[in-house]
């Protein structure tokens, strides 16, 4: 199921009632079966039965493309790439920290219990291989290579869905950013500023602003200006989105 076809029966509103927050959002955790249609609560009863058809469409193709991944890395000389993408050896596999975490890959499976869009974006990762190293250039998705097509769907997908989780609880969500192994990067405009790392050559700088009388609480995402090297944009807006249901 394509997140893509489910956002096209959403009524597009980003009303921020459902616990994704956003229509892209809940798209993504829908095909990821999630959250339920009900979720949705502007979904009339006739778009909730056809997103909900699509749950028992024959085929699935995130299971086929992980299995694809899997074959894909299944030449890759470990030794050779882990430094690269700051993994290191562990075993016959990889281990990786992603959102937090270390977790261990190797040329079948997985050592933890990951939902299926997290194994997809580590064996994307894997199978790029980037090893360019980073030039603390920060850039937004828009600059990126073929990123000006994504960019909305990022910032409704990612950027708003941070701003309204920061909006409901600004202390809480810091501690949450801190969890996934956020660090104070001061010299920007913005209140708040922290460099995270979803995954280990894939920083996100994340500013916010606070609401105001006049203006609501904002948040803006940047990379470094290798992120492409390691992970394409396509896979760097499902990282975004993985990066917003991690916190």
């Amino acid at each position: 199921m394509n997140p893509l076809e489910v956002y096209k029966k959403l009524p597009g509103k980003n009303c921020g009632r459902c616990p994704a927050k956003t229509c892209m959002s809940f798209a993504v955790q829908f095909s990821g079966k999630m959250v339920p249609a009900s979720d949705c609560p502007e979904l009339d009863s006739q778009a909730r039965s056809e997103i909900g058809a699509m749950l028992f469409a024959p085929g699935d193709w995130k299971e086929r493309r992980l299995q694809e991944l899997f074959d894909e890395i299944s030449g890759l000389n470990f030794a050779l790439i882990a430094e690269g993408i700051g993994a290191t050896i562990k075993d016959d596999g990889l281990k990786i920290h992603y959102m937090g975490k270390d977790i261990a890959v190797t040329r079948s499976g997985f050592s933890a219990d990951l939902n299926i869009w997290d194994k997809l974006l580590v064996l994307m990762y894997v199978k790029t291989a980037g090893s360019k190293p980073l030039t603390g250039k920060w850039v937004a998705f828009r600059e990126l290579k073929d990123g000006f097509i994504r960019s909305e769907s990022f910032h409704e997908a990612c950027e708003l869905s941070l701003a309204r989780m920061f909006e409901e609880n600004p202390a809480g969500f810091i501690q949450r950013l801190s969890g996934l192994g956020a660090k104070e990067s001061p010299g920007f405009s913005a209140k708040y500023s922290h460099v995270v790392c979803p995954l280990p050559k894939i920083p996100f700088l994340v500013l916010l602003w606070p609401g105001d009388e006049e203006f609501g609480p904002d948040c803006k995402v940047l990379f470094d200006s290798t992120v492409t090297e390691y992970i394409d944009v396509e896979a760097l807006l499902y990282l975004g989105i993985a990066f917003v249901r991690a916190l």
